[in-house]
This record gives C-alpha cells, structure tokens and sequence, in this order.
C-alpha cells in the first residue's frame, strides 16, 4: 500500500525526469530520531530570506516554490517521532504495517506550472512513482489535488529559505485509508525538509 493516502502507487514506473511534479513538505524541529541519518532537523538559521506565496506570486513559472526538491535519509523513527508530536500516536502501529516504508526512506518532489510529482526510493533504491495531481499556489498556500481523486484537497502553508523548502499542513479534505486518517499519510510530506535539487 502506498504510504501517501489512497492513492495506487506506480511501482512500475521509474522517475524518468525532475521536470514532472511531486509534492511538498515541512519539518518541525523535533521530529528527528538520534538514530537518523538524514536531516530531519530544520537547517541553520541563514542570511537569505525567507521567501513565501504571497498575493502577487504568479502560480507559473515564477515562484520560489515551483522546482525539485528531494528529502534526505527518513527513517521510520522519524515517522513515529512525527506522529507523536501532532497526537497522532495511536496511529503509529497502523501507520508502519500499512505504510510500506523502507528503513532509509527518500522522497523527491517537484512543482512544475501546475503539476504535483512525488518520487519515493526506499532502502537507497531507485526513486518510482508514488504521489501525482495538480496545485494551485494561493498566496503563502498551495492547493494540491492528486489525480486520482479529484474530490480531495490537500492544503499547505509553504515558505523557502535558501534552498529548503517547508511546507506545514493547513487543511485536509481527504478520506480514511484501511481505517487510517488521512492526515496520518500526509506526515510524509512535513517529517523532514526538502533540498532544491538542480
């Protein structure tokens, strides 16, 4: 099962550009393990600026959030870190039986002029298809409907510093999977933060 929501991953199907769409993400603080190797903590503080959505931002083309973006090394401690810190731990056990993780877990995620893609590769393996639709970028949100439920809306707050990009859950419209919360599935996109990739 795909740990992202409902939706069917491609399993088939290699990431074959960095041009197609994926998804967006936030880190809060706590949510690393000590036994983590990726960068589960928010970097440094920096001189560049802050950059987020704003009225004037052009959903094409021009925003500091459209780009790929790739995680590093997740691992299933972060999850569970994550899931206690929003209160969500009764859901931990549900969550890792179902969620087909790896122990080392990265996600690759790209906005390109409307279009959402999200990238998965566990254990160091190639990065497939796991998480596709459409955004709408809303001053300092993104909505993100995936393609295979066009009745269900994901709603992000999003900024980038330098080269990391967070995004922070605002608002879910999505139903249960297997009995699981849907917001459940979606700590996969704010559990660690994301690099720009070239």
């Amino acid at each position: 099962m795909n740990v992202i929501s409902k939706r069917k991953p491609r399993w088939g199907s290699h990431l074959t550009g960095v041009a197609v769409l994926a998804a967006t993400c936030t880190v809060l603080g706590a949510c690393g393990s000590s036994g983590s190797t990726g960068s589960a903590s928010p970097p440094a503080a920096s001189s560049v600026p802050a950059a987020s959505g704003n009225a004037n931002t052009p959903a094409r083309n021009g925003s500091a959030l459209e780009g790929t973006w790739r995680t590093g090394s997740v691992t299933p401690a972060d999850f569970t870190a994550k899931l206690r810190q929003l209160g969500l731990q009764k859901w931990i056990q549900p969550f890792r039986a179902n969620g087909g993780m790896g122990q080392s877990n990265a996600f690759l995620l790209t906005l390109a002029g409307g279009a959402w893609h999200e990238g998965w590769s566990k254990d160091g393996g190639p990065f497939v298809d796991s998480d596709d639709g459409t955004y709408r970028i809303a001053g300092d949100t993104v909505l993100y409907t995936p393609s295979c439920c066009p009745a269900e809306v994901d709603t992000w707050r999003w900024s980038v510093q330098g080269d990391t990009l967070r995004l922070t859950l605002a608002g879910l419209k999505n139903a249960p999977t297997e009995g699981i919360p849907g917001v459940v599935y979606q700590v996969l996109y704010d559990v660690a933060p994301f690099r720009r990739q070239p």
